[in-house]
């Protein structure tokens, strides 16, 4: 095949991906107009109309849409031959992209990056830390970090973390003020530092857990953020509980900055699982980044 028709057909994968020439083009790191030109020639050269055009949005043709499942699993196998043939070097190069909430990245990532950066000095790493629900399929990304129960159907995941646990928590002048609940049904008459998701716009209900069952409780308070930093801070400030999670408030929780409340009645632990599409063939950088996560997780 000659190199111009397989830069095509590399072209054409991601503009299917992202639904967006603009998208695509930016993974490319080539301008829009480009890539627009590249596909038409492909098109051209194969006598067909491969992608439905709109002002606002583009689509796949049948023939597209065929041409597409025939060539992708050939593309991966392709992209994973070539990475790993450059494996040779005894470096690994290219760009892991990763997708992660804040949470993830404060206590689980950001400790680690600068290890794993020196350990392949090769090989870029582009984060995208937000708690959105992301879709990396759509945004070519290479993996995400998630909680077990916010994962993507169809996915690979792989527990990365010990079993992280959450806790209430309160500084000592606000429970001297305000009283210690002893039930999470009190919290209602309580000032509670509240958690907004980005994506969805919901508030997040505390959760808890009763004789196994569990259940939820809405909250009301002073604060509303979609940063959970932003409750740890208010709280050791006074003005209200936190939902947070048990390590990010385990220092403050040791200098008596913060005292932790209804802890019988909090949830089990749970892990950071990193997951990723289900490939024919794993990335090297992937595999790596995997086992580097195991690693620490094992000596944590």
């Amino acid at each position: 095949m000659p190199q111009n028709s397989l830069h095509a057909l590399q072209a054409f994968r991601l503009i299917a991906q992202h639904g967006s020439f603009t998208r695509a083009a930016a993974q490319q790191e080539v301008t829009p107009s480009a890539l627009s030109q590249t596909l038409r020639q492909l098109e051209a050269q194969l006598g067909v109309r491969l992608l439905n055009r709109t002002t606002r949005k583009v689509g796949l043709t049948e023939a597209g849409q065929a041409l597409l499942a025939r060539i992708r699993p050939l593309l991966e196998q392709l992209d994973g031959a070539l990475e790993d043939t450059r494996q040779w070097q005894g470096q690994l190069s290219g760009t892991l992209k990763l997708t992660l909430p804040h949470t993830a990245a404060a206590l689980l990532l950001y400790p680690l990056l600068a290890g794993f950066m020196r350990a392949h000095p090769q090989l870029k790493l582009e984060l995208d830390v937000n708690n959105q629900l992301v879709d990396i399929v759509e945004r070519g990304l290479d993996a995400g970090l998630r909680f077990g129960e916010s994962l993507q159907q169809d996915m690979q995941a792989v527990a990365v973390s010990a079993p992280l646990r959450f806790c209430v928590a309160a500084s000592p002048a606000y429970l001297r003020t305000r009283g210690v609940p002893a039930h999470p049904a009190m919290l209602r008459q309580h000032d509670c530092l509240r958690y907004r998701f980005a994506s969805s716009g919901q508030v997040y209900r505390w959760q808890f857990v009763d004789a196994g069952r569990p259940f939820e409780v809405a909250v009301q308070g002073p604060l509303t953020a979609n940063d959970t930093a932003a409750a740890l801070h208010v709280a050791l400030g006074g003005l209200g509980l936190a939902y947070l999670p048990q390590a990010m408030a385990e220092p403050h929780l040791a200098d008596g900055g913060l005292i932790a409340v209804l802890e019988e009645w909090m949830p089990p632990a749970e892990a950071f699982y990193l997951y990723y599409p289900h490939h024919l063939h794993q990335p090297a950088k992937l595999r790596a980044f995997i086992d580097y996560l195991r690693q620490a997780m094992t000596a944590r």
